[in-house]
C-alpha cells in the first residue's frame, strides 16, 4: 500500500480539519492509500517530521489542509530538501486563496475526493528574495493584516478578522517611494501598495483578474494611490465586478516574469501572509515548478476559482 504524508494545521480556520482527520484517513484506505498524519505546530523539528521517508518510491503525494501560510510553510521544507512530490491541498484556513485558484472546494472530504480522482498539473512558483510564495507577495497598505491579526479571533470572525484589523492602517496611510524594474518595463514614483500575484486573489478579494498559475507570469498591482478617496471608490468598483477584469486608472498593471524591487524606506513585506524579506527585493516566477494534483473538471482552468461548497 502506497503512502501519503498527511500535513495538517490544527490552528488553522475553525479546527474543523483536527475532526476530519479520522474520516480522511478512512476515505484514503477506500482509495489504498495509507496516510501518514503530521502535526504542523511550526516548531524547531516540524521540517524533520514532513520530511522522515519522504522519498517518491514510498510515497504517492503530500496532503497539506490548512491556509496559505501553511501551504506556503510546507513546499518551502519540501523545495528545500528537493523533494519532488505532487501536493494536494484541503483548504482549511482564514483564507485559502492558492487552494480556491486549483478549484477545490472548502469542504474537507470532498477536496479529499477531488485529489484521489483528480490530475497532476504543474503550476507556478513565486520566489521573493530567495523565499517561495505560493500566492501573493505584498507591502504598503493592509498588506501584513494577516500577520498581525491573532489567530484567536480568525478562527472566530473569518475574514472579518482581517477587516477589523486592517481599518487602523487607514489612519496610518502613507506613500512609498519605489523603482521597480521588470522584464516588461520600469515604474519609478510613490505608491501606497503593490502586490505580486502568482494567484488571483488576496483575503479572497478579487484583484488580479487576468492571472493564471500555470501561465508562467506575475500580475503585479501598484497601488498610486494619488487621490485616496477618488482610489478607494475605483477599487470598490473594480471588487464589484463594475471595472471589468482589469484594474482601474490609478493602479500600474503589469504582467512579467521578473521583477526587482527598491524601496527608500524598509518597508515590511509579506508572503502568503507570512513576514516577508527586506529591500531590495529580486522576484521570480519560477515557471511550472510546483507539482498539484487538481480536480478534473478545474483543469483547464487554474485560475478560475472554484464554485463547490
Amino acid at each position: 500500500m502506497q503512502k501519503v504524508k498527511f500535513v495538517f494545521n490544527p490552528r488553522a480556520g475553525l479546527r474543523g480539519i483536527t475532526r476530519a482527520v479520522g474520516s480522511i484517513i478512512e476515505l484514503y484506505a477506500e482509495y489504498g492509500y495509507e496516510i501518514v498524519p503530521v502535526l504542523l505546530d511550526f516548531r524547531d523539528d516540524c521540517p524533520e517530521r514532513i520530511l522522515e521517508g519522504l522519498t517518491p518510491e514510498r510515497y504517492h503525494h503530500v496532503l497539506i489542509a490548512g491556509g496559505d501560510g501553511s501551504v506556503n510553510y510546507v513546499i518551502k521544507v519540501l523545495r528545500s530538501a528537493g523533494v519532488d512530490l505532487p501536493v494536494g491541498i484541503i483548504p482549511a484556513g482564514t483564507a485559502n486563496d492558492f487552494a480556491v485558484a486549483l478549484g477545490m472546494s472548502k469542504v474537507a472530504l470532498r477536496a479529499c475526493r477531488q485529489i484521489l480522482t483528480g490530475v497532476e498539473r504543474r503550476v507556478d512558483l513565486g520566489m521573493a528574495g530567495g523565499r517561495y510564495f505560493v500566492n501573493v507577495f505584498s507591502f504598503g497598505l493592509f498588506t501584513n493584516v494577516s500577520q498581525r491579526t491573532p489567530t484567536k479571533l480568525k478562527n472566530i470572525l473569518g475574514k472579518a478578522a482581517y477587516i477589523m484589523e486592517g481599518v487602523s492602517d487607514i489612519v496610518k496611510l502613507h506613500y512609498m517611494q519605489l523603482r521597480v524594474s521588470s522584464d516588461v518595463g520600469v515604474y519609478e514614483g510613490r505608491a501606497i501598495m503593490m502586490l505580486v500575484f502568482n494567484g488571483r486573489t488576496a483575503g479572497s478579494f478579487p484583484l488580479a483578474r487576468t492571472s493564471r498559475l500555470d501561465d508562467g507570469v506575475f500580475d503585479v498591482l501598484i497601488l498610486k494611490g494619488e487621490s485616496p478617496f477618488a482610489t478607494a471608490d475605483a477599487v470598490m468598483r473594480y471588487l464589484s465586478g463594475m471595472e471589468g477584469v482589469y484594474p482601474p486608472s490609478d493602479v500600474v498593471h503589469m504582467r512579467c516574469s521578473r521583477l526587482y524591487i527598491e524601496s527608500a524606506e524598509q518597508e515590511p513585506t509579506d508572503l502568503d501572509g507570512q513576514p516577508g524579506v527586506a529591500f531590495p527585493v529580486d522576484v521570480e516566477c519560477l515557471a511550472g515548478t510546483l507539482r498539484v494534483i487538481v480536480p478534473t473538471e478545474g483543469q483547464q482552468a487554474l485560475g478560475a476559482a472554484s464554485e463547490v461548497e
